[in-house]
């Protein structure tokens, strides 16, 4: 309870932050800054159980040393946890570990990729921060390092970039998934890319309709383990059972693809990055479908694609006069997704008895 109190009020506070940017000078860096650490303060401190990840967690902690973690989690969350038992065995030295990293690279990314302070803040506490910092810890510190390359990316370093990736592998394997994404560039999208680019949606859904299962027929290396892992969860019935793509949310960020998508070129002139960003957004949106087979792969896959959504949906406020009716558009987007997330994260300890 004191937990979602604590993230509904920095949202709050976030939001009121963004009307008060232009006013605020010098300030505006302490200020974001703060926001920071009180993020890492209330992820790395919350009550184990909160969340459906952190037992697990804690229980890694404790007995990192065991070979039955062995291919089932990276070897750098059993590196970092031989460590910080050295100084404590409480798993809260881990969360705020993760939490400091995790947030701390995307509050460094957010300054690259938008020349707005707070609103990459509030879409940011909406959603990603509950998943990422709170629940997927692992691929919090990943996406974050994503969030960073980006700007490699759209410069054209590619080598660059796929060192980024790879470092974030260390974090999580998933990264991986990435690294095809340095054939992508930063051009802005002509008449026909938008075309095809718009057409992975129905592609996805197609996909999803016809039961597309071929990636279950490979053994890849570790890659199956993990696959072989999350079909056992859900035959055991303590995963994902199955995804709606139909669903109020699904269909949500879909259309606000396309109303992005339709504001590509306003959008361009206040973002450069933009072109790249949607490209990325359409491929997070296409995994989500076209793995619907596998829930739990689906939405791993779509939401590490899809964090750039916290830039995207950000860049709604360009489509909108007057500066306030834009910054309202992305404050109600985010409001959208923050009822979504926060029951995720609470519903564990609930269903705990807590």
């Amino acid at each position: 309870m004191v937990t979602g109190i604590s993230i509904v009020l920095l949202f709050t506070i976030s939001c009121l932050l963004v009307f008060l940017e232009k006013y605020m000078g010098k300030y505006k860096l302490p200020v974001y800054a703060s926001i920071g650490i009180a993020l890492i303060l209330i992820a790395g401190l919350r009550e184990v159980g909160i969340d459906p990840d952190s037992d697990n967690y804690e229980y890694t902690y404790h007995n990192y040393s065991s070979t039955r973690f062995l291919g089932g989690v990276e070897y750098s969350f059993l590196l970092i946890s031989s460590i910080l038992n050295h100084f404590s065995n409480d798993v809260h030295l881990l969360f705020i570990f993760y939490a400091f990293w995790g947030v701390s690279l995307k509050f460094i990314a957010f300054r690259q990729l938008s020349n707005l302070w707070f609103l990459p803040v509030v879409v940011y506490l909406s959603f990603y921060y509950e998943l990422h910092e709170m629940t997927q810890i692992r691929t919090g510190i990943l996406s974050g390092i994503f969030l960073l390359s980006i700007k490699s990316l759209a410069d054209g370093k590619k080598i660059q970039f796929c060192l980024m990736i790879i470092l974030g592998a260390f974090f999580h394997i998933s990264a991986l998934l990435l690294l095809p994404l340095a054939f992508l560039d930063n051009q802005e999208l002509s008449l026909k890319k938008r075309i095809f680019w718009c057409s992975l949606i129905p592609a996805g859904y197609m996909a999803y309709m016809m039961g597309a299962t071929v990636l279950l027929q490979f053994d890849i290396p570790y890659i199956g383990l993990k696959l072989a892992n999350y079909q056992a969860a859900e035959d055991k019935g303590i995963g994902t059972i199955s995804i709606n793509v139909f669903s109020p949310k699904t269909l949500f960020t879909t259309f606000l693809f396309f109303y992005l998508m339709y504001f590509h070129d306003t959008i361009k002139e206040c973002n450069r990055f933009f072109p790249i960003l949607l490209k990325i957004y359409a491929i997070g949106l296409f995994s989500f479908t076209s793995l619907g087979f596998l829930p739990v792969l689906a939405e791993r896959v779509s939401f590490l694609f899809e964090t750039v959504t916290i830039i995207t949906f950000t860049c709604a406020y360009y489509t909108l006069r007057p500066k306030w009716a834009g910054m309202l558009l992305v404050i109600m987007i985010a409001f959208v997704y923050l009822n979504y997330a926060l029951p995720y994260v609470s519903f564990h300890l609930l269903w705990k008895g807590g």
